[in-house]
């Protein structure tokens, strides 16, 4: 039996939530109570309780509160805690009904209040340590020596692949692949790379699906070494550490396969597309499931422009709903492809909470949407920015819509999968059809091709930057000359973004089904724990 002051108090606190002689603030302040109580009391929430906590989204007083996003919070949480109570099973499915209902009909501050609020359930994730992460000694050596280490034979001719040397082994298809350091980049990054395909190949870890993971080479000793003789001319604008910091490992004759290749030669048909885009949200969902989080997929910006003067550095928030910085450009090299998952430089041992880790999640399952949306672009990768009219491409006849939603369908499914550890069952709240719908005409129609070089950032240039940035995006030599640094802001198209400069995302339906499914994943994870648990 309910103590006749707690029942009191839950009833009085209903009233609070339901009426609407009551503001703002003390709305706010009954659902902090409620939320102890029930916390304290699970025994005491009721049908009734549901019902007026469901109000709270429908409430277009509250909607229209600059807070309401705060409040919306605080009746997910508890709503979250009823659902997850294994006390009173039909109470619980009351209130799990009432957030997949948000989820699936709601948008902007209800919707991303719940999505958060599923996304911070407690899960046991923990990443794994691995070896001491400072490189030292880092010894040079000689293309020669390189070769050796690899057990590489013949004569083979090297080339490069983008930042890399590559080479055929010994005819058996398998690459020798050498990974050289960006002039921007830290070399202990490479190094952190090494430990981690030397961790990943170790007998802890099986994959139910193709992971063809590399085997990482040492040369004197040494993952990390500088390169004194590169054997292949270096192409043209590359910009290498000027102390030929690199890694080597033996990789699959596929490595180098993306899913969306532009090259009309390399494109994947549409099953072997899905096969590998699928299989790749698998592989991203099992990593972190074990506490292992790829943080870049594919790079993700707000804004890459001001990144060297923002306190995110640029970077994609993708919970913001901010708009997204050329996306197309962000998908030409997805850091996965027909082999698995690649560049582990990127990946995190995960340490904290569930919170942050469905911020991670997002980032997989938005990045890997977004790479569905440049296989369709790629087909035809001159149909870009403006026409000769000055009026944006439509691109949208390269997209079969049927198939974008089969496949983002199947992302989650996959991703889900592989991080929870059992497939999804139940009522999915994302729409697939309006989805895809706006995917294709958001992501087949540029219609957002600006960006601007503010005088603040033109002052941060010395005059050879400021002429190479614009000369690099587009503007003739005379006609970057022709600018005064500092003077006025600089209009750039180099596009296709996402949304407008400085505005939110023209996608935002990608955005909350993102948050949607992110959220189905962590409270997957969630429930399965608490079934392990109650096993054992």
């Amino acid at each position: 039996m309910i103590p006749r002051n707690l029942e009191d108090e839950i009833i009085r606190a209903e009233d609070i939530l339901v009426k609407n002689e009551y503001d703002f603030s003390a709305k706010y302040l009954t659902l902090r109570h409620l939320h102890t109580v029930v916390k304290t009391s699970p025994e005491t929430a009721r049908s009734e309780t549901i019902l007026a906590l469901n109000g709270i989204f429908h409430n277009s007083a509250i909607s229209s509160q600059t807070q309401s996003f705060f409040l919306f919070r605080e009746a997910a949480k508890v709503l979250c805690f009823i659902a997850v109570n294994p006390i009173d099973r039909p109470l619980a499915e009351e209130a799990y009904a009432v957030l997949l209902n948000i989820l699936g009909t709601m948008a902007g501050n209800p919707h991303r209040a719940t999505a958060e609020a599923l996304g911070s359930l407690p899960v046991s994730i923990l990443g794994p340590e691995i070896e001491a992460r400072t490189a030292k000694n880092i010894p040079r050596v000689n293309w020669q020596e390189v070769l050796e280490g690899a057990g590489a034979t013949g004569s083979n001719p090297p080339f490069f692949v983008g930042r890399s040397i590559v080479r055929a082994v010994n005819g058996d298809g398998r690459l020798l692949i050498v990974k050289l350091a960006l002039a921007e980049d830290s070399p202990q990054s490479l190094y952190e790379e090494s430990l981690w395909l030397k961790h990943l190949c170790s007998d802890g870890y099986y994959f139910p699906v193709r992971f063809n993971i590399p085997v990482v080479i040492k040369v004197r000793g040494s993952y990390l070494f500088r390169l004194e003789n590169r054997p292949v001319s270096l192409p043209e604008k590359a910009k290498l550490h000027p102390e030929q910091y690199a890694i080597g490992f033996i990789s699959h004759r596929d490595y180098f396969t993306y899913p969306n290749d532009h090259r009309k030669e390399k494109q994947l048909t549409r099953e072997q597309f899905k096969e590998v885009i699928l299989r790749n949200a698998f592989l991203f969902g099992k990593l972190t499931s074990w506490g292992i989080v790829h943080s870049a997929p594919i790079p993700l910006f707000h804004n890459r422009m001001q990144g060297f003067r923002r306190r995110d550095n640029g970077l994609y928030e993708w919970q913001r709903g901010g708009r997204l910085d050329r996306w197309l450009d962000s998908c030409r090299y997805p850091n996965f492809g027909l082999t698995g998952i690649r560049d582990l430089e990127h990946l995190l041992p995960f340490k904290g909470s569930s919170r942050s880790l469905y911020g991670h999640i997002g980032t997989q399952l938005l990045s890997l949407c977004l790479v569905v949306g440049s296989y369709f672009r790629n087909k035809d990768r001159a149909k870009v920015g403006f026409d000769t009219q000055g009026d944006p491409v439509d691109a949208r006849d390269l997209f079969d819509k049927q198939f974008l939603k089969e496949v983002i369908r199947g992302i989650f499914g996959s991703y889900y999968h592989g991080f929870v550890g059992k497939e999804f069952c139940g009522a999915l709240p994302v729409d697939f059809d309006e989805l895809s719908a706006r995917m294709v005409d958001e992501m087949g129609v540029d219609r957002y091709m600006e960006e601007i070089l503010r005088v603040v950032d033109q002052r941060e240039m010395t005059d050879k930057e400021f002429a190479s940035f614009l000369e690099e995006r587009g503007y003739s030599e005379e006609a970057a000359n022709g600018f005064k640094k500092g003077l006025e802001e600089i209009t750039i198209h180099t596009g296709p973004h996402l949304g407008g400069f400085n505005q939110r995302t023209s996608l935002p339906e990608l955005i909350e089904s993102v948050g949607s499914m992110s959220a189905l994943c962590i409270l997957g994870r969630y429930r399965r724990g608490k079934l392990v648990k109650s096993e054992t």
